[in-house]
């Protein structure tokens, strides 16, 4: 397949671009800076183009778009990309697959981790981050007509690292063997991957955990 990704130099771009690479894919990826993306990503295909110079006529011909954009300083421009993206969706047929945090998940009492994330003491510094998340998911479920669209939540702790045994899911956040809620950007491309290949959850948010 022609896959296209937005993001490919972030922590876990990198992994999905590897991974798509590696099954044999045609990858594009879109980047600010092409000697950063030779540099972790090594020989490729690469177009430069922020995100805002990338429309309709840059990504019609892709199978998959990925959107692993982030921006931990300015999390707002997490929710302004999927918006962006969004309304190119409308306009083509390539298959969308975003990357959302874990904040819009359900914990075992039923209560998303926004939830109680929000009740901390001295979370101005970064609430906005899991807030906007939280947003980007009920946009995709609301307002997302006409798009074709799949997301994907880490779990509570996303962390670079090598792809394993993993455990999919639909809401709830999921805790590995040692009892807690993690992920690694390795099972992350995996299950990506393996989704596009074999779609499951058009329309859907899922997520992974590690076993």
């Amino acid at each position: 397949m022609k896959i296209a990704i937005i993001g490919a130099t972030g922590m876990a771009g990198r992994s999905i671009y590897r991974e798509a690479a590696g099954r044999g894919h045609e990858v594009t990826a879109f980047v600010r800076d092409l000697n950063k993306a030779e540099g972790l990503l090594g020989p490729g295909r690469f177009i430069k183009k922020s995100l805002y110079q990338i429309g309709a006529a840059n990504l019609h011909s892709y199978d998959v778009v990925i959107n692993a954009f982030a921006n931990h300083t300015h999390p707002i421009e997490n929710f302004d990309a999927l918006s962006y993206l969004l309304r190119i969706g409308r306009k083509i047929d390539s298959r969308f697959i975003f990357i959302l945090g874990a904040a819009s998940l359900k914990r075992e009492d039923g209560q998303l981790l926004y939830d109680s994330l929000s009740k901390l003491a001295n979370n101005e510094a970064w609430i906005d981050e899991p807030k906007f998340g939280v947003d980007a998911l009920y946009v995709l479920q609301h307002d997302a007509q006409n798009v074709n669209w799949t997301a994907i939540s880490p779990q509570q702790e996303f962390v670079d690292g090598p792809a394993s045994d993993y455990r999919t899911g639909r809401d709830e956040l999921i805790y590995a063997e040692d009892g807690k809620s993690h992920v690694t950007t390795g099972n992350i491309a995996r299950a990506i991957l393996n989704e596009i290949e074999e779609p499951r959850f058009i329309g859907e948010r899922f997520t992974v955990a590690d076993k």
